[in-house]
């Protein structure tokens, strides 16, 4: 006895073959995997970015070594502070993600704002408090997915990106 009506068509019937995903695979699960920043780029950007606040310490800490008691400490405390959330905020990137062609967007699109890049940062220097938190917190976009996400991304719920030149 022959069907009147394929099996594929029915609602009761098996779904068609081309639509069932293979084990593993996940169609349109993320964002587009080449537009996202890599993990050599992104340690190469953080390790720029470690280099700049070392020596801004240093020149803040030679130019107020003349000054008070208290103000060597609270302009370090402001250096380190306020580098890379302001400017993330700003530019959406420090010295180091520019160079190495890198941008932290917001997960559903847009700059982070200053707030969010604050919080992102503190999650950073958290990491770098515990040592074992702040190698997993580096290392954790090589293996995240879809969104190749660090820590302190997750906490802020931003992405990194590669800038299209």
């Amino acid at each position: 006895m022959e069907l009147e009506q394929p099996m594929a068509g029915s609602p009761y019937g098996y779904p068609d073959w081309r639509s069932v995903p293979y084990v593993g695979e996940r169609r349109g699960a993320g964002p587009d995997e080449d537009a996202l920043g890599g993990f050599g780029a992104r340690l190469a950007a953080r390790v720029l970015d470690t280099g700049v606040l070392i020596a801004a310490v240093f020149l803040a800490g030679v130019l107020a070594d003349d000054a008070g008691d208290g103000f060597p400490a609270l302009l370090v405390a402001v250096v380190v502070g306020g580098y890379e959330p302001v400017l993330t905020a700003v530019f959406g990137a420090t010295p180091g993600k520019q160079l190495c062609g890198l941008r932290v967007v917001r997960r559903s699109g847009g700059g982070p704002g200053f707030g969010r890049a604050l919080w992102r940062w503190a999650c950073v220097l958290a990491g770098y408090a515990v040592p074992v938190l702040g190698v997993v917190n580096v290392l954790r976009c090589a293996w995240d997915r879809p969104y190749r996400q660090c820590l302190h991304d997750k906490a802020a719920d931003t992405v990194v990106r590669r800038v299209q030149r």
